[in-house]
């Protein structure tokens, strides 16, 4: 088995995912697995960059590759431990993912592959485009508390409850939906949540879908 360490380029606080994977890995199964921990789509083009070539799905007036991915597993590289290889996502936005071979480790008799044993920091959404949009957003969220939404809140509920919970009271809906929108979204960022859980339950599902054949 590979110990992998994934980290997120160009964006702090750190965002890392460590999995544990077969040598038998393909490059596609790998994007599978990239694709869960960090809880993207696969809507975009992607690529592996390893020992100076570019791996990953062919398309027009884009990377040429000879290979297969789905057909080239991770030992066929022959990596060796404290090796570096890249994960480029969405070029539009600039994701990219340094990705470290830590350990390579016997691998164990009943172990479960493909999994997350450690990781983290929630991973920006494909909302954000790329690193730059994503930690301009987390300054905003650090120094734009919702005030005024908070407040815009607090005086249409005083006035609800002053009049003995008359809902006729409320003479603007559309201001007061925008304010809990606006605290809603405040409140679901947390730019540090990581749930380790979540994302294996996920891998196992894409595990047992591979077993079945339903994936290539």
């Amino acid at each position: 088995m590979y110990q992998l360490r994934l980290v997120l380029s160009r964006v702090s606080p750190l965002i890392w995912r460590r999995f544990l994977v077969s040598t038998a890995t393909s490059l596609a199964q790998l994007h599978a697995y990239i694709q869960i921990a960090f809880h993207w789509s696969g809507e975009h083009l992607h690529r592996f960059r390893i020992q100076g070539k570019d791996h990953g799905i062919a398309y027009r007036g884009g990377i040429s590759v000879s290979d297969n991915p789905h057909t080239v597993p991770l030992s066929y590289f022959r990596l060796y431990p404290r090796e570096r290889f890249r994960y480029e996502y969405d070029f539009t936005a600039g994701w990219e993912i340094e990705i470290r071979l830590e350990k390579v480790l016997p691998m164990k008799w009943g172990c479960r592959v493909q999994v997350c044993s450690a990781g983290r920091g929630a991973v920006p959404g494909e909302e954000h485009a790329g690193p730059l949009a994503y930690l301009q957003h987390m300054d905003r969220h650090r120094h734009e508390f919702p005030f005024k939404a908070l407040g815009t809140m607090a005086e249409v509920i005083q006035r609800w409850l002053d009049s003995g919970g008359d809902r006729w009271v409320v003479d603007d809906f559309d201001d007061l939906r925008e304010a809990i929108e606006r605290v809603s979204a405040y409140r679901k960022f947390q730019p540090h949540r990581f749930s380790r859980r979540e994302v294996n339950r996920k891998l196992l599902e894409t595990s047992f879908v591979e077993d079945h054949g339903a994936v290539a």
